[in-house]
This record gives C-alpha cells, sequence and structure tokens, in this order.
C-alpha cells in the first residue's frame, strides 16, 4: 500500500479524491460544484497533449559514451515490482549508469552539473566521448507495447542534449511535452549520495518545498489561486458600484433644486432595488450623445476660418507669378515660344500624313519632305531653349493657383450659420482663372474668417450660459446604473466563487494534513526499520508555514534517551542518512506519482550493519509495489537480503580496459563453486594434485558460504547484534567452530565434538566426515576421493540442507 495517502480515500490520486469529495458533500448547490470543476480543471491545463499517466517502469537500459560508461553497456531490468541490486565495487562503472538514468529522465545530475560539493565531473566518456546516448525501453501500464526513451548529445556542453519519447500509438515526441517535468520534481525517482544530503542539509524552505512537493497539493493549490483571482475580479466589481453610489449622491443633492436631481434619489433608493425606468427615462431626458441645439453650439463654438497670414502669402505668390507671365509676353521668349508651337504642330501634321508633302496652309509641293522634317526638330530645340523663360513662368503660376486651391478645405462638418461664407470660400477651389482666384479667394477668405470668429464667440456665451451642471450629473447617474447592473449580475457568480473558495480551502487543508500524518507515519515506520540499535527516536514529521510564506520549514524532531531535540544537531552521519532516507522514500511512493520505479545510489555508505538489515526490510517493503533500483558496492546489502530471506535480483558491474563496462546476472556463490568442482570432477584425465587439493577446496568454499547464510539466517530470527557476528565470521577459519554459528543461537564458537554431534543429528553421520574430507583439500596430501562426481553431489547436498532455514532450525 502506498503509504503516504494510506488512509480512506486519501490512498485515490488527488483529483479522483477531489471528485469523490464533491460527490459526497450535499450541502454544495449546482453551481458551486461547476465553479470548483472549472477551477480544478483548469488548473490542470498545462497544455501537454501527450501526458503519459503510468505508473512508468523500465526495462532495458542502454548507456554509451556517458561518464564511466565507454562502448555501449547494457542494464537489463524487469519492468515490474521487486527489488533490483545493482552491485560493483568502486570505478567499475555502477554510478555512471545511475546517474545516466537520471540523467535520460531529467536531462541533468548533481555530478555532470557541477552542483558535486567539492568538484564538476566530466561527463562525456574519455575512451569513447564521441557519440554519448542514453536509452531505456520503458514499459507504460496500460500499453500494449514498450516505449523507448532515448537522449543523445549534439554539443560539448552538458546541455546540449535532447530527450525524445517513442511511444506506440503516439508517435514520436520531445520529452519536454511528456508532462513528467513537475512529477522529476514533486516525486523525484532518484536519489544519488549527493542528494541523500540535500534532503537533509539544504536549507530550511527547500527542505519544505521538497516534501510540500509531494503532498500533492499543486493541483489544489492552483484551484485556490484560480477562485481567489475571481473572487477579486468580481468583488472589484461589486465595489465599484459601492464607492460611486455616495459620489452620486452628493452630485445630486449640490444640484437639488432640480426636480430630476429629486426624481433621480428617490429611484435610486427604492426598497426593492433602483427603479430602472425612471433612472433611464431621466438619463435619456438629456441627450448623451450632442444632440440639438445643444451640438450646434459646441459646432459653433469650435468653429475657425482659414488662416488669412497663410491666404494673403499664397494670393501674393499668385499674383507674382501672373505678373512674370505677362512681363514675357511679346518678347523674344515668347515669339521664340509661338514658333516652336507652330513648327511642332506641322511636324505633328506631316508624321500623320507621311505621302503628303504638300504645305497645309499654302498648298506648296513637296516641301514638308523628311529633309524639311529634320530641319524643322533641329529648329524646334532651339527655339525651346531661347523660350525656357516663358515654360518657367508658366509652371510657377500653376504652381500658386494649386497652392491656392490646396488652402481651400472644407471641414466635415459645417454650423448652418456658416453655411453660406464656407460655400463661398469653397468654390474658390474650382475658379480656374489665376486672376480671379487671386481675387475673390482673399475676400471669401475674410469673410469667413470674420463670420467664424464672430460666431464663435456668440456660441461659446451662449454655452457659459446653458446649465451644464446638471449633464454632467446625468453623466455619473448613467455611470453609476451601468455598474449597478455589472454588479447585479456578478453577485450571484461571485457568492458560488466565494463558496466554492471556501470549500476548495477547507479540503486543501483536509487533505494537507491527512498526508502529513500519512507521511510522518511512513517516515516513522521506516526509520524504527533502520534505526537499528540506534537510541533516537524519531517524532512525527511536521511542515511550519504555508507554500508561499517566507518563513517556512520541515520539523524534524527527536528524542535521545526521552530527551528532545532537534534532528540535525544530534544525529550521527550514518543516522542522519537513515533518516534522508525515511523521508526520500515516501515521497518517491506516493499515489499520484507517474513513475512506477525508484533508482538509488549507494544508501548503504555510513550504516553500521544493523542498519543495513533495516535497509533490506524497507527496500523489500517498497519494492512489493515499485520497482527499486539500487546501485551500491557493498555487499552487505545483497547479503542482507538473502540473510533474511527476502527476494532480491542481484545485478553486477564489472569494468574492463578503455571503459568497458559489462553488466551480468550475479549467481548464487554456493552453486558457482559446486559448479566449478563438478567441472572439474567431469574433466577427462584431470591430474590427482587437482583432484587431490582444488576439488575439495571448492566444495570446502561451497559449505563455507553455505553455512555463513545459515548463520545470518539464524542471526535475523534471534536479533543477535550483526557487528559481533560479522566479526566472529572474520575470527573463525575452521568449518566445524564456524557452523557453530549456523547451529545454535547464542552467537558463540562451541567446542567441535557438541558441534559434529549436532551436525550428526541434523544432517546424517556423513555430514562431519565430509566437511572433515572437504579441509583436508588445503593440506599438502590433500584428500582423493574414490567417485569425484558421486563426492561433490554428497557435498552440494550437504549444502542444500545447511541452508534451508528449517533444516538447522
Amino acid at each position: 500500500m502506498d503509504a503516504t495517502h494510506a488512509h480512506g480515500s486519501n490512498a485515490l490520486p488527488l483529483p479522483q479524491l477531489v471528485e469523490a469529495r464533491l460527490a459526497q458533500d450535499p450541502k454544495l448547490t449546482e453551481g458551486v460544484r461547476n465553479r470548483i470543476r472549472e477551477a480544478l480543471g483548469d488548473s490542470q491545463d498545462g497544455g501537454e497533449s501527450h501526458a503519459v499517466a503510468g505508473p512508468v517502469y523500465l526495462g532495458k537500459v542502454t548507456v554509451r559514451g556517458f561518464r564511466g560508461v565507454g562502448s555501449q553497456a547494457r542494464l537489463n531490468l524487469r519492468p515490474k515490482p521487486g527489488v533490483t541490486l545493482v552491485v560493483g565495487r568502486n570505478g567499475s562503472g555502477k554510478s555512471s549508469i545511475a546517474e545516466a538514468v537520471e540523467t535520460l529522465f531529467t536531462g541533468t545530475n548533481a555530478h555532470c552539473a557541477g552542483q558535486h560539493p567539492n568538484r564538476a565531473v566530466r561527463w562525456r566518456n574519455l575512451h569513447q566521448g564521441e557519440q554519448t546516448t542514453v536509452e531505456a525501453k520503458l514499459t507504460v501500464e496500460g500499453d500494449p507495447s514498450p516505449s523507448t526513451l532515448t537522449r543523445t548529445w549534439t554539443g560539448e556542453a552538458f546541455t546540449d542534449s535532447q530527450a525524445l519519447l517513442r511511444r506506440p500509438g503516439h508517435g514520436t515526441v520531445p520529452l519536454e511535452q511528456v508532462g513528467w517535468e513537475q512529477a522529476t520534481r514533486a516525486y523525484r525517482p532518484f536519489l544519488s549520495y549527493v542528494d541523500l544530503g540535500n534532503l537533509i542539509n539544504g536549507k530550511p524552505s527547500e527542505m519544505y518545498d521538497n516534501i510540500a512537493a509531494i503532498l500533492g497539493l499543486d493541483h489544489l493549490n492552483a484551484a485556490v489561486r484560480r477562485l481567489t483571482a475571481a473572487k477579486k475580479e468580481l468583488d472589484a466589481v461589486v465595489n465599484a458600484e459601492k464607492e460611486k453610489k455616495p459620489l452620486l449622491h452628493a452630485a445630486l443633492e449640490d444640484v437639488e433644486h432640480d426636480d430630476r436631481a429629486l426624481k433621480a434619489l428617490v429611484a435610486m433608493d427604492e426598497k426593492g432595488g433602483p427603479d430602472h425606468v425612471v433612472l433611464d427615462a431621466l438619463i435619456a431626458g438629456v441627450p448623451t450623445a450632442d444632440e440639438g441645439r445643444l451640438r450646434e453650439a459646441r459646432l459653433e463654438a469650435a468653429a475657425e476660418g482659414p488662416d488669412l497670414q497663410q491666404v494673403g502669402v499664397a494670393v501674393d505668390a499668385l499674383r507674382n507669378a501672373l505678373a512674370d507671365v505677362d512681363d514675357l509676353k511679346g518678347t523674344a521668349a515668347a515669339d521664340a515660344h509661338s514658333r516652336a508651337q507652330l513648327l511642332q504642330a506641322a511636324l505633328s501634321h506631316s508624321d500623320r500624313h507621311a505621302d503628303d508633302t504638300a504645305c497645309p496652309v499654302c498648298g506648296t509641293e513637296q516641301v514638308l519632305d523628311r529633309e524639311w522634317a529634320s530641319r524643322a526638330e533641329v529648329q524646334i530645340a532651339a527655339l525651346h531653349h531661347e523660350a525656357e523663360a516663358v515654360r518657367e513662368a508658366e509652371a510657377g503660376l500653376r504652381k500658386a493657383t494649386r497652392t491656392l486651391h490646396d488652402m481651400v478645405l472644407m471641414p466635415r462638418e459645417v454650423p448652418a450659420v456658416l453655411t453660406a461664407p464656407w460655400q463661398t470660400w469653397g468654390d474658390c477651389r474650382r475658379i480656374t482663372d489665376p486672376a480671379e482666384l487671386a481675387e475673390r479667394a482673399l475676400g471669401a477668405a475674410v469673410t469667413l474668417a470674420d463670420a467664424c470668429e464672430v460666431v464663435a464667440r456668440k456660441a461659446r456665451e451662449e454655452l457659459a450660459a446653458k446649465d451644464e451642471r446638471w449633464r454632467g450629473v446625468v453623466d455619473l447617474l448613467a455611470e453609476w446604473t451601468k455598474l449597478f447592473r455589472e454588479a447585479e449580475a456578478a453577485r450571484p457568480r461571485r457568492t458560488e466563487v466565494g463558496a466554492a473558495l471556501t470549500w476548495v480551502k477547507k479540503v486543501t487543508t483536509e487533505v494537507r494534513d491527512d498526508r502529513v500524518n500519512a507521511f510522518s507515519d511512513h517516515t516513522q515506520r521506516i526509520w524504527e526499520k533502520l534505526r537499528r540499535q540506534s537510541s533516537v527516536d524519531l517524532k512525527p514529521v511536521s511542515l511550519h508555514g504555508s507554500e508561499r510564506a517566507n518563513v517556512r520549514k520541515l520539523i524534524m524532531d527527536v528524542a535521545v534517551d526521552d530527551t528532545e531535540a532537534p534532528a540535525l544537531g544530534v544525529m550521527s552521519q550514518g543516522e542522519l542518512h537513515s533518516l534522508a532516507l525515511s523521508l526520500f522514500l515516501p515521497r518517491a511512493a506516493t499515489a499520484d506519482s507517474p513513475f512506477g520505479f525508484v533508482v538509488i545510489d549507494d544508501p548503504v555508505q555510513s550504516m553500521d550493519p544493523a542498519k543495513v538489515d533495516g535497509l533490506a526490510q524497507v527496500l523489500d517493503e517498497l519494492g512489493r509495489e515499485r520497482q527499486v533500483v539500487v546501485f551500491t558496492h557493498d555487499t552487505r546489502l545483497p547479503h542482507a537480503f538473502r540473510s533474511q530471506g527476502l527476494p532480491v535480483t542481484v545485478l553486477k558491474v564489472e569494468r574492463g580496459e578503455r571503459s568497458n563496462v559489462h553488466v551480468t546476472s550475479e549467481t548464487d556463490p554456493v552453486k558457482e563453486a559446486i559448479d566449478d568442482a563438478m567441472a572439474l570432477a567431469h574433466t577427462t584425465g584431470c591430474p590427482d594434485t587437482a583432484l587431490r587439493n582444488v576439488l575439495p577446496s571448492l566444495c570446502r568454499e561451497a559449505l563455507t558460504m553455505a553455512i555463513v547464510e545459515a548463520a545470518w539466517i539464524r542471526r535475523s530470527r534471534t536479533g543477535q547484534p550483526a557487528d559481533r557476528l560479522q566479526a566472529a565470521i572474520d575470527e573463525t577459519e575452521r568449518l566445524i567452530p564456524l557452523a557453530s554459528f549456523a547451529l545454535f543461537d547464542d552467537g558463540l564458537v562451541h567446542p567441535d565434538d557438541e558441534v559434529r554431534s549436532r551436525l550428526r543429528t541434523l544432517y546424517g553421520g556423513e555430514s562431519t566426515a565430509l566437511i572433515n574430507q572437504c579441509q583436508r583439500g588445503a593440506h599438502p596430501d590433500g584428500f582423493l576421493p574414490h567417485d569425484p562426481v558421486a563426492f561433490v553431489r554428497k557435498v552440494e547436498d550437504l549444502a542444500d540442507r545447511i541452508r534451508k532455514p528449517g533444516v538447522n532450525a
């Protein structure tokens, strides 16, 4: 069972839990339920169209060119709940594989990102760093076949990587679109040795956030924020009407001599609510779109005629241009201009009537021929050059005329009283004779400007005499009426949103308390298994503050021999690591996590043997519902599993030359020794020396490991201190004294005769002889079995019987 959510309906993932509570609350109206669902639904929207619900389990992991792994290394995992120990000595590449799996899902890890407390670590392999890839086959519950998650690096920076998920029936998408980013932060299924320290050595707020995240309340907290924002917006609508009403009252009272103001005050304060019919009529009584005489008066007040100074300048320019043209009349330039026009007309005639060479004026034949045309073109050019002054004068006249025309602009709307002068001024634009235009434009402009000035002055005086005061009150009345209607429309929704916010806050508090209690209970249960022989009692873990509080922290108090103290101040390093595991494992086991796996690297450091036994029990319990993958160099952990009869898969990591890392299944050490002995026994022509010394020694090794395994099983039943047993085993060389630990509960070495008697009673009279024969293999003369194969089979049978927990009880 998920211990973090172990109480009743709290075992459900949060969305299902909230929906169940909604359905069970009879006090909620349908409107309030809808508001709650809207807020919860919106808070789930993350734009992720390829979300994987899970749980997700790890299958085959392939690593190439990453840290200590050179050419391709494969870690074959069974994608289902259970415990797998990946064992290897320091430097074998096991931590590189663990960090590769973490990086595959998160894009980073503490070592390669430079967060290690002492150094940054090279992330590309020295021998096979050209191509760096990490890939894992993933089993997603409910999918018909495995998915593949692949991360590749294309640049030199550790961050230059991309991860793609290929999922059957869903195509290939970037990892960022899968929807795991928040889950990897909240439920973090990876725990390295560095992370282990950060869990207990981080800032108080970070420790709070690490635990608060696993409570799975982000969904509810987002809904609270959304409802709070909606209520604030609706409150603003209601408050705007409330704030405007006293201002309107005061304005109406200031003009209370007006019957309309009195009517407005009465209509506003009707017992059943404002009388909108009366108010709308009052508002409509004064035009709000500037209609009628008031509008015309405002139009007149804004009247403005043409700029007389600009018009004067334009008229002067036009008159000067006329004078320039007149001055050139009768001059050689004018005559040249006329002759050029005449010749151009004749040339055009000749072009149109190419076959007719007679002059169209005098009738003379063959005078308008090609030679004449050439002479005419030359003469036209010369005359045009001579007539340049005339053309410039005419161009200046056209420009001056156009400039004055452009000043004649009619407004979009003309006051009726100014129609005539504006019309006269507008007519000037249609005058084409420059002399007439110059004469009429200035007079029309002066008349219009004077008229506009007089009309505007009178209109301003009229407006000043008007009662603008009432109009201002009506504008305020119209604004308040609009606000009141908006407030009335908002009030039902505001009530529903307020009720929804109260309900979600209440549920958030209840779920938070339930989950904190469940988390604390789970943490304490784990601590009790890990604390072996420790005098430290862990008090209930709690959270102080809220997610947005400046001061928030994780409360971890302990009692040492019934004296209370802060945990971090009194615990040893091994106890602190055990505490960190107690905090991490419930976080990774929460029902809301999409990950069905947990990857832990080096959890055994600083633990004494008793705590290692407890860790095996904790991992075994977690492995009943989660896929637990533990990387360790400490052989005590697999031994702790086997000695307590706990199911476990052990994989062995070995590193060869040029970073070639291989992962193999670790075989039963007893069976491995028996198999080696049997292979030797079946070897044709095997030298007697090998049969005398090597074969009995291999059988002795098998019996030694069987006896040690039985000793640890007996110790786990009797509760003998683990460190004492280990020390006694290390000091005992002969098999008969060693068998004392497997045969008796006191953990002491018994006399040889007593041990032999116990062996014969449990395993038959031949057992002591077999043990003696195996021990003789270490002597120079050794022991040569008459039938080597039969001898090995007898030793195998004895080893199997010793290992059975019920036989040596």
